[in-house]
């Protein structure tokens, strides 16, 4: 109900570590910006169970009794419910007696980078939170899969994900006269529709992959021809 965006989890990382200290877990806050990292048990095998909590930038148009109180911000990839079933997990493994090390990997951030470019993952990296862990273990809920089914993947599950931009640059006039002009929005139909043909046309067929355009952004009035486009997506 109170989803927050990539490195401002700060209400929900101090849920997640309040809750993981009555476990009786050894809790890190704060680590790669706002993630949690918390230890239960002791020596080896040191196995880490991962999960994201940051939500994306859309306004929730559900009607249920969990829709979103924060304006434009939803989890509307399920993250919150990763959280849960972590969190979850820990208060299962706290009743229990096991060899080794379970550390709870809570990272920020998943669905996109800081000012330098930097995810969450990288930064909780860089803050020592792999330190000593011999496996990971992670999930992703799928709404395609029946409730109560759970479903494994030999070798990789999901594509990897790099987010690109572009921008056109024309020459801007009055919409009454284009011939006058080098209309970027014209251009960039073009580029748009030749980035969705690479899959298509340049990859073979049995190479899955997803090229997707997320924004355009050109202009500030109908009549008016602007000087450029800046467009941008994801490569999977």
């Amino acid at each position: 109900m109170h989803p927050e965006l990539g490195f401002r989890e700060t209400r929900t990382s101090a849920i997640v570590a309040d809750a993981l200290e009555k476990l009786g877990c050894r809790v890190h806050r704060n680590v790669g910006k706002s993630g949690v990292v918390a230890d239960l048990g002791t020596g080896k095998p040191m196995i880490a169970i991962r999960a994201d909590m940051d939500a994306l930038p859309i306004r929730e148009t559900n009607e249920a009794p969990y829709i979103s109180q924060n304006p434009g911000v939803m989890h509307a990839c399920g993250h919150d419910a990763h959280t849960a079933m972590t969190l979850g997990a820990a208060t299962l493994l706290a009743e229990e007696k096991f060899p080794g090390t379970v550390r709870f990997l809570f990272q920020p951030s998943e669905e996109a980078g800081d000012n330098e470019g930097i995810s969450g993952a990288p930064r909780m990296i860089q803050d020592g939170a792999m330190a000593g862990v011999d496996m990971v273990i992670a999930l992703h809920v799928d709404p395609a899969t029946p409730v109560g089914d759970i479903r494994l993947e030999s070798g990789p599950a999901s594509g990897g994900v790099d987010s690109w931009f572009g921008r056109v640059i024309g020459k801007g006039g009055h919409g009454a006269h284009p011939h006058e002009t080098i209309d970027p929005i014209f251009i960039s139909a073009h580029v748009i529709f030749a980035l969705n043909g690479i899959v298509s046309r340049r990859l073979h067929p049995f190479s899955p992959a997803v090229v997707s355009v997320g924004a355009i952004h050109a202009g500030q009035a109908e009549n008016v021809i602007p000087d450029q486009v800046d467009f941008a997506g994801t490569l999977r």
